[in-house]
């Protein structure tokens, strides 16, 4: 069975506010028809400052009805809340208060059967220092105790160097604790793409479809330096469980406007090519 492929929530509506990604506040029902006509599995929901239904009762009953309705899962959340509501380098009164919504978007997430919760440690909110990343493992000490109970796996986004990052996992020392492996923020890093997944092949739990330019911004799929064809055959290597979610450039914000389902069609063409020559059938 090959793995599944999803689309980043947002970028099959028009852009808010000419945001890259952000959660689709007015349209986030229509996305779940609109990736099953294209052919996505999976949409990665988008958790930011937005008001949001994930994160009440009634919201989680009408997301219920979307996912019965739609043949379209969810497999994780992108929690981009926490990269302007930080874990660490805050005062106690807003630790305490971004650790009550991670808690609460836990058991949100075992309400709607969502086993993964990614957290990005990147841009605005990079761990910086050796202070930083004994911080923030020691403020997640008892929502650890939570992801046991829920059942839902904390999966960090860095862009530590990939020895950095494995010590980072390893400092948790809990099987709830993954990463989630994003290839063109790799590309933008310069880092040797290889030996990365070969050190980090244990922790792998999701994927972010993505092209870069060598320390630049994220470009449309093909175009940038993400050498596609040694990704894809590393990942066959390394006997990689888990999903793909497409996470390319929006080319709605480019001159040429093309709508956002023609290029999420394109880019699942293009992200499909890969799997069917490398890890399919394997």
């Amino acid at each position: 069975m090959r793995n599944k492929i999803g689309i980043m929530q947002g970028r099959l509506s028009d852009p808010m506010d000419n945001n890259i990604q952000s959660f689709p506040v007015h349209s986030w029902k229509s996305e779940f028809q609109k990736a099953e006509k294209i052919g996505f599995e999976l949409i990665e929901w988008v958790f930011d400052c937005k008001r949001n239904p994930i994160n009440n009762l009634e919201g989680i009953n009408e997301i219920k009805s979307c996912l019965q309705n739609y043949d379209v899962g969810i497999n994780s959340v992108c929690a981009d809340y926490f990269m302007e509501k930080l874990l660490f380098s805050v005062n106690e009164t807003n630790l305490d208060n971004n650790i009550q919504i991670l808690t609460n978007l836990i058991k949100s997430c075992h309400k709607l059967e969502i086993g993964i919760i990614e957290i990005p440690l990147v841009d605005s909110s990079s761990l910086k220092n050796e202070s930083d990343i004994n911080e923030i493992q020691k403020n997640l000490e008892s929502v650890l105790k939570i992801t046991e109970e829920f059942n839902v796996i904390l999966a960090f986004e860095t862009d530590l160097p990939p020895i950095l990052f494995k010590n980072f996992l390893q400092k948790f020392n809990h099987p709830n604790v993954m990463a989630n492996y994003d290839v063109g923020n790799s590309t933008a890093n310069e880092f040797d793409l290889k030996n990365e997944l070969e050190i980090l092949k244990k922790w792998i739990k999701n994927i972010h479809v993505k092209d870069r330019l060598r320390k630049g911004i994220t470009v449309p799929l093909g175009t940038g330096n993400t050498n596609f064809d040694l990704f894809f055959s590393e990942i066959a290597k390394i006997s990689y469980g888990g999903d793909y979610v497409i996470q390319g450039a929006r080319k709605d914000l480019e001159f040429l406007r093309e709508k956002p389902e023609e290029t999420c069609k394109n880019y699942l063409d293009f992200t499909m090519q890969y799997l069917d020559k490398y890890v399919i059938n394997i």
